[in-house]
């Protein structure tokens, strides 16, 4: 797609309206991930320069450049959760076949079943994304280190494995890639926990 000159580039509201609807169409499955990113590339290049919209995109495209980093170090001790689970290891990783919508995952199949989480949830604590208590007292799940909260008090842990189990799993991959691309777009100017958010967990 080649740039369109300065004077027909495409305005804030043009841009506005363009990502929410590619973003809409990639949660549908109507656009695959590397057509999206075509898309973003199309902002990029014909937004106006100095917008906002133009800089989140290019930091969006720059975070595609990283490998994956490591997001819980080995030798940290697994913990039961609040509502005392075991910490038993991990259990059957692979995509499944359930009915989760675009909007929301629920990761049935790796004892985490008690959690729901949010694509669109405007709420960054503690991590994008995280889990929502589906029963029970409401608490919050960070998704890359298993940390439970109530409010801002940590309160248990999810098993390592569980964890490790969430991020080898296809769908809660893209799901959450989704997520942080919404959250980056709704909120340009928020400050990211690490360098490059695009950077999940590694698959083990």
């Amino acid at each position: 797609m080649s740039p369109v000159e300065q004077p027909t580039r495409l305005t804030s509201a043009a841009t506005d309206m363009y990502m929410a609807s590619s973003l809409l169409a990639l949660s549908l499955g109507v656009l695959s991930w590397d057509q999206y990113l075509l898309r973003l590339q199309f902002v990029r290049e014909n937004a106006e320069s100095d917008s906002l919209q133009a800089d989140t995109v290019r930091r969006l495209l720059g975070w595609q450049k990283f490998e994956p980093e490591e997001e819980w170090p080995f030798g940290e001790r697994e913990q039961t959760d609040v509502d005392g689970a075991s910490s038993s290891g991990t259990q059957d990783p692979s995509p499944r076949d359930d009915d989760t919508t675009v909007l929301h995952f629920t990761a049935k199949n790796i004892g985490l079943s008690n959690w729901l989480f949010h694509k669109g949830d405007d709420d960054f604590f503690p991590s994008i994304p995280h889990g929502h208590r589906i029963s029970g007292r409401p608490s919050k799940l960070d998704a890359y280190r298993g940390w439970i909260y109530q409010k801002d008090t940590q309160v248990g842990r999810e098993p390592r494995g569980k964890i490790v189990a969430l991020w080898n799993d296809e769908k809660f991959r893209a799901f959450a890639t989704a997520a942080i691309t919404n959250y980056a777009l709704k909120f340009p100017r928020y400050h990211w926990r690490g360098h490059n958010p695009m950077r999940l967990p590694r698959r083990r």
